[in-house]
Formats: structure tokens, sequence, C-alpha cells
């Protein structure tokens, strides 16, 4: 099946200036913060043309744990950063379904059954968003052939943002602030929803107490580690510091990878969550893939045990 969304149509009128924008998402109750902007394709960071994610990443240097709603803050980064790309934090009020492909939009529409998605659509440099209400659903990379999710400790480009192909963002359905979100659809949360892992309680131990909740509450706690790194600096085009984010996701797969030799953790459901945070955080696909392995198997040949302990959570 073919897509059945305009690709090529005429450009919606777009929001003035991406201050005005970034305030107005700040007054919907979206928390907002700038990221990085693109010339002629070339990101503003000090990686320049290396950049492995260029106009997509945050210039705060804590990221999306920085982005706010507060208006005074939000005016204060465009009047320093005025070509700022505007990124919006996910998980919260707002859940973004991110289509890089055209086949990739088909199949998400034939999940859905529809000939257009209800709600916000934006048309990106090389894809869609299309907008749904936050329900506590995590990011996820991979959802699907050319999809991802962005909930849960994510974040997503929105319009008037450049994209580095020279294309703005565009609604090509409008968002209407005063209005609620759509709901994420049950066929598309089903896909979204990972399956619980598959724990063992680890042999011996006393009490077992709760250990799914633990497995999540780990594995939520290192993708807050991944995000909250500091970029690594370049100069001349080479890295001279830095390197935080790839140590940061090597020691979450690490100790992921310990929790998983004595707990029958999913290495299934665990490596989308942190490539998701890798690629959130402008890692590139392949360095994070190799990064994740990497800790994982030596995470698995130095297993720590679980020991949750009521009411007082777990340790390992």
């Amino acid at each position: 099946m073919t897509a059945r969304i305009n690709a090529t149509g005429p450009e919606p009128t777009r929001v003035p200036t991406l201050a005005a924008a970034a305030r107005w998402y700040a007054t919907a109750g979206i928390p907002v913060m700038p990221l990085h902007h693109t010339a002629a394709g070339v990101c503003s960071c000090t990686a320049g043309p290396e950049c492995g994610s260029p106009g997509k990443h945050p210039r705060l240097p804590h990221g999306l744990h920085e982005a706010a709603t507060d208006s005074h803050r939000v005016r204060a980064w465009w009047r320093r950063w005025p070509e700022a790309n505007i990124g919006l934090a996910t998980g919260g009020k707002l859940d973004v379904c991110d289509i890089d492909t055209t086949t990739g939009l088909s199949t998400v529409l034939d999940v859905l059954d529809v000939v257009r998605p209800a709600g916000p659509l934006v048309r990106t440099g090389h894809g869609w968003h299309l907008w749904f209400a936050a329900d506590g659903l995590p990011s996820r990379i991979s959802l699907l052939p050319g999809v991802d999710w962005r909930g849960r400790g994510g974040y997503a480009v929105a319009p008037p943002s450049l994209h580095a192909s020279g294309r703005w963002y565009t609604f090509q359905q409008p968002w209407n602030a005063a209005e609620a979100l759509p709901e994420c659809p049950p066929a598309l949360r089903q896909l979204v929803q990972p399956a619980p892992p598959d724990i063992v309680p680890p042999a011996g131990s006393g009490e077992v107490g709760d250990v799914h909740r633990y497995a999540q509450a780990a594995l939520d706690g290192e993708l807050a580690r991944i995000h909250a790194a500091p970029r690594p600096v370049y100069s001349g085009g080479r890295r001279v510091t830095g390197g935080g984010r790839n140590n940061a996701l090597h020691l979450a797969a690490f100790r992921l990878g310990q929790l998983a030799a004595r707990s029958g953790l999913d290495q299934s459901v665990v490596r989308p969550q942190l490539l998701g945070a890798a690629r959130n955080v402008g890692l590139s696909a392949a360095e994070a893939e190799r990064t994740i392995a990497s800790g994982w198997h030596a995470g698995l040949r130095r297993p720590r045990a679980v020991v949750p302990r009521a009411g007082r959570g777990a340790r390992w």
C-alpha cells in the first residue's frame, strides 16, 4: 500500500518565528528546549560537518532535563540563540510517532486502519510525526521498520525548525492547543508497550520483593544517566575531551548486563531503549550498537545479585 498523505504539497503557513513558536508550545504546557541549528546542512555545534545529528541535539548542558515551560526562561533562550531549532520533551503531555519512510507511514496507517490519522501531523525533513497525548509509554527505537516512538525520556523536533536537508518542519494537520491531543489508538499502543521482562528471582534470596518493578527502575535510572551525561568537545573536527555520553551508555549496558545475568532481564527489552537514549543524545547508531553490545556482554561475565528488600526497594 502506498502512503495516503501528501508528501510534496504546498507548505502550510508557519509560525512567524522560532521564538514565538517556542513560547507557544511552552504556554500549552509542553516542556521546550533549544536545539542546535543548521546552516547549509552543517550543525552549529562544535562537531560541525562531522555531527551525527545535525540540528537535532540540545544546546543546553543537561539537555532534556532542562526543558521548561517557563515563558521567561524560554524567551531568554531564544534571545540568546534566535536560530535555535525547537525540541519538545515527550512523555509528559505529548508523545510522538516518528516515521522516517513512506513504507513506515503506510504500515502505521494500516495498523491504525485509517486513510489519514487523527490529530496533529508534522512533515519533517524526510518523514512525518504523528502527535498523541502522552500516556506513560516508553521511547522505542525501530518500533516498526522506519518507525520510532518518542515517549517517556525522549524528545522530538517541532515546527518551524529547519532540517539539515533544508526543509522546514511544518504542520500538515494543525494543532489547536486549546483541544486535547488524541489518545494513542490501542493497536498502536500494543506495539509501543514492550512485553514485561521475563524475570527469574535469584536463587536463595530470602526476600524476593517486586523484581519486575526494580528491573524497570534500574533501566529508567540508567536511561536518565545517559541523558544527563556531558557531550564530547571537538576541536578541528576531532574529539578532544568527553565521550561522556558514550561512557555513560557503556556503563548502563554493563550494569544492566550484570542484572540480566542473575535476573533474566531480556536484552530485547533493554537494547532498543538504550539505543533510543543514545540516538537522542547524538550518538550514531553504529557507535551506540557497538557500545551497548560491549557493555552488555561484559556485564554478563560479571553478574551481581539482585537483593530486593520489602518496603525499601532493592539493591544489587
